[in-house]
């Protein structure tokens, strides 16, 4: 690794570090740029000698390496506790994970880079409403899922801000299906950001089994409608569900908008502007 040091020196123009013995280049890293903030000519990320360079939020960072073991906490009573948030942060994870996947064709360009983060938390939440199973066991299956509803994918855009039409939507378990419908007057209810010309709604139902990792979706798209329009619409979209499989329903609604551009139709800004979110929760159990 000093070799390596010392070479990244000469070639930033250094010729004095060639050749130098390792001892005095770990030295001069450690007068440049060992402090809680790397404040010397060279941004460095790795470990060199104990101490661990990382970049964060753009800044570069030096901290000594260390810590306690894997085996301590594995093993050790007085880390107990760490190791019940950890089995229930992980069970959080796994279960975001399968909520995305489900939704994952809705979710392509049309949630924020902070999904999987904001997702956690609100599957924390209902994880912590979980009367059954003790602190360390509790299971997203075991909570209250109905937490969820109101969740949005992307972060920069609400359905509620965007659509003010009251569209309802009601689960009918022995059809199987979740309807979203209702009138939308385009004028009046699209809030459409600038440079939109056009809209479509979406909707998608997923059953999900959250003991064993099964998922079953399904999902229709209204047509696409001028975001000026004066002309009622009627929706009425439909998607069905498998209540079978867990009793555990999720529904996500949205809406995307559209720029027309010499005869065709493409996403704005890439769906940056679109909203998808979870519209509500069914219990068949």
């Amino acid at each position: 690794m000093a070799g390596k040091v010392s070479a990244v020196f000469a070639e930033k123009g250094f010729p004095l570090f060639r050749g130098v013995r390792s001892g005095i280049i770990l030295y001069l890293l450690n007068v440049l740029c060992l402090m809680a903030r790397q404040s010397g000519i060279l941004k460095i990320e790795g470990k060199i000698d104990g101490i661990s360079f990382y970049r964060k939020d753009g800044k570069y960072y030096a901290r000594r390496s260390g810590g306690v073991s894997g085996a301590r906490i594995r093993n050790d009573p007085r880390y107990r506790r760490t190791r019940e948030n950890v089995a229930e942060f992980s069970e959080v994870a796994r279960q975001g994970k399968l909520v995305r996947t489900a939704f994952r064709r809705e979710l392509v360009g049309n949630a924020s880079g902070n999904v999987t983060a904001r997702l956690g938390s609100a599957l924390y939440r209902v994880l912590k409403t979980d009367g059954v199973n003790r602190r360390g066991e509790r299971k997203v299956s075991a909570g209250d899922l109905g937490l969820l509803a109101g969740f949005g994918f992307n972060a920069n855009a609400s359905v509620d801000t965007a659509l003010a039409a009251p569209l309802g939507l009601a689960f009918d378990d022995s059809a199987e299906k979740v309807t979203w419908a209702g009138t939308v007057l385009p004028a009046r209810d699209v809030v459409a950001p600038s440079g939109a010309t056009h809209f479509r709604l979406r909707l998608a139902a997923a059953s999900l089994d959250f003991d064993n990792a099964g998922q079953v979706s399904a999902s229709a798209t209204g047509p696409e409608t001028a975001v000026d329009s004066l002309d009622e619409v009627a929706v009425a979209l439909e998607a069905g569900y498998d209540k079978s499989l867990s009793g555990h329903t999720l529904a996500l609604a949205g809406i995307e908008f559209l720029q027309a551009m010499n005869g065709e139709l493409y996403p704005l800004s890439n769906g940056a502007y679109n909203a998808m979110g979870i519209a509500g929760y069914h219990s068949a159990v």
